[in-house]
């Protein structure tokens, strides 16, 4: 059966959910939720975004979320959701499994004592609760009687219903870092005017083959994993470091010689130039690489990172779900003439299908 993959418009971030049909039973896996307007936005909330109309779909179709992963504690992964677990009648009733490292679940890993400054609050759309009266994710989960996965790390492999996932981030020694007071993310997205590599044409770039790796440790944090079903493979990065990724590759024996072949590739960190090298492309065989971003945020939808993925995979598409990225990429008619049956706009209300 075909596996499905939705790229919801998240603003600056993540959201996805991949769906397939397994006799009678549809999964539904959701990936991140986004920022907090990929939910919802306007006066009180009362405008649907992209996540709160996707569900709508599925609630009317009878389907709920049958494992919800977020990859890490960025903003612009987890607003989406704050926002619909805080909201009645959306992710509380909808979500039976979670996939997340929180704060609370490494402590306990680490025997370590809880961190209270990293809780992840949730208001209550009925006003019972507030952020301040000390409710979190983590215990709203509980209490909706969501089954909560222990700790997940590089190397371990796990089923869930047609789906077989293989964990390629992060590694046990990264989650030892965050035994702390988690760094804040910037607050820089939704800014005009943000710097990038766009006045460069896709020839200059080819050209210069530096790389500088990502050093933040949410990122570093990021689950990423092989989803296979159906003997097809899936790559999902988050916004996983490059060289874990590699590292995590080798150890399962692929290399430049022995190739990963994925249909689907969601590349890291939005693609930005300082989590995916030349080197991690040369180890995958990919037919569909996804970029999600509208490119309002610094260092995000990189030039430089559609160079490198042009020069190693000139056949493959590359789809993005905002097409004015693509507009402002094209710098001329050089570029236009290369690459403009490569670089394509996602359909957000179909998916695609593999």
């Amino acid at each position: 059966m075909p596996i499905n993959i939705r790229m919801l418009q998240a603003n600056h971030g993540d959201c996805f959910l991949i769906s397939h049909v397994d006799g009678d039973k549809i999964y539904n896996i959701l990936i991140d939720g986004g920022t907090k307007t990929t939910f919802s936005k306007g006066h009180r909330q009362r405008v649907e975004g992209p996540l709160r109309k996707l569900l709508n779909e599925l609630k009317e179709q009878k389907q709920c979320i049958d494992l919800l992963i977020l990859t890490h504690f960025d903003d612009d992964h987890i607003g989406g959701l704050i926002r619909g677990f805080e909201t009645e009648g959306y992710l509380q009733e909808m979500v039976k499994k979670v996939w997340f490292n929180s704060s609370l679940a490494i402590t306990n890993y680490f025997e370590c004592e809880e961190i209270k400054e990293n809780n992840i609050l949730i208001a209550s759309d009925t006003a019972q609760t507030t952020p301040d009266q000390g409710a979190t994710l983590e215990k709203l989960l509980l209490r909706i009687g969501c089954e909560l996965v222990p700790i997940l790390t590089t190397g371990e492999e796990t089923k869930f219903g047609p789906f077989t996932f293989k964990i390629l981030s992060p590694t046990k020694e990264v989650l030892r870092k965050l035994v702390c007071i988690w760094p804040k993310e910037e607050s820089d997205a939704e800014t005009s005017g943000v710097v990038n590599d766009y006045h460069l044409t896709f020839n200059d770039l080819l050209v210069d083959e530096n790389f500088e790796e990502d050093d933040s440790l949410a990122n570093e944090s990021s689950i990423a994993f092989i989803l296979e079903a159906d003997e097809k493979k899936l790559l999902f990065l988050g916004d996983a470091h490059n060289k874990t990724i590699i590292n995590s590759l080798k150890n399962l024996g692929y290399d430049e010689n022995n190739k990963l072949s994925v249909e689907i590739m969601k590349v890291s960190h939005h693609a930005s130039k300082n989590n995916t090298s030349i080197e991690l492309l040369n180890t995958l065989k990919v037919g569909n690489f996804l970029i999600s971003t509208n490119a309002r945020k610094k260092g995000s939808a990189s030039k430089k990172t559609i160079s490198k993925i042009i020069k190693t995979h000139n056949k493959s598409l590359i789809w993005f779900n905002y097409k004015n990225v693509i507009e402002e990429m094209i710098l001329n008619e050089s570029d236009k003439d290369l690459y403009k049956d490569i670089l394509v706009e996602f359909d957000e209300s179909s998916g695609l299908k593999i």
